[in-house]
């Protein structure tokens, strides 16, 4: 179900849907940042559709991510967004 696209994003909700996405296949795969970047756009428009707020909501998640590190891996990089989706810091 789409999100709401009066309300401002709810960036915590974002990064779980962006961790569950990037572990669904291919877990074990080198993470990279254009693939971050990608997938969150993937993960805005999919809760808001091809509207502004999907512009918003993928800025939001953008500026939410953690570098990628060297050798991490889609599981990794999917831990440290649920970490931070829980308000630590990654």
């Amino acid at each position: 179900m789409p999100e709401r696209t009066d309300q401002p994003p709810n960036v915590h909700t974002l990064l779980t849907a962006l961790a569950d996405r990037l572990v669904a296949k291919h877990a074990s795969h080198a993470m990279t940042e254009p693939l971050a970047l990608a997938q969150a756009l993937v993960v805005a428009e999919h809760a808001y559709g091809p509207t502004k707020a999907a512009e918003t909501a993928e800025r939001a998640i953008a500026a939410a991510l953690p570098p990628v590190r060297p050798g991490d891996t889609r599981d990794a990089y999917a831990a440290r967004l649920r970490l931070i989706a829980t308000g630590a810091v990654a």
